[in-house]
């Protein structure tokens, strides 16, 4: 089932990782992915701290920017997810910058709604209207993003 999947694809990153130098070209982007099955399919978010911070060393000494708007991302996630606010918001903040200096947009209303968490009114509903006007322009792209951009409705 399910688990047996989650296992597989530890497995074979965990493989993937033992045959590659910390150094190797590559290795930054496998060790975001092994954070990514920690955080999101075995809910271990110490494991995948550490896998993300090894990838967001490995962007940085590779200078992928693209990635390591992810990896400030997803440590910026974990933060929030512990209630480290300032820790949240200095993450999320450098994943929207690298987004926006790349062009990125697909993944800038994504950024955009991560740092709204974060702030307080009226700033962060500033921030989730311009991702919801990202999200529309990209005729609804990421689709993973709608239920998190629905407006709430209006209370009777």
């Amino acid at each position: 089932g399910v688990r047996d999947r989650a296992d597989e694809a530890r497995s074979a990153l965990g493989r993937a990782a033992a045959l590659l130098s910390p150094a190797a070209p590559g290795r930054a982007l496998l060790d975001y992915r092994r954070g990514l099955i920690s955080e999101h399919i075995s809910d271990a978010p110490q494991a995948a701290r550490a896998a993300y911070r090894r990838a967001h060393a490995g962007a940085t000494t590779g200078e992928d920017r693209l990635l390591l708007s992810s990896t400030w991302r997803h440590l910026a996630g974990l933060a929030l997810r512990e209630g480290e606010l300032a820790e949240a918001r200095h993450g999320f903040t450098q994943s929207l910058r690298l987004r926006e200096e790349l062009g990125f947009l697909v993944g800038t209303a994504p950024a955009l709604a991560s740092l709204a968490q974060t702030e307080g009114e009226p700033e962060a509903s500033r921030l989730l209207a311009e991702a919801r006007r990202l999200f529309r322009l990209l005729g609804g792209v990421p689709t993973w993003l709608a239920d998190q951009l629905a407006p709430t409705p209006e209370p009777l």
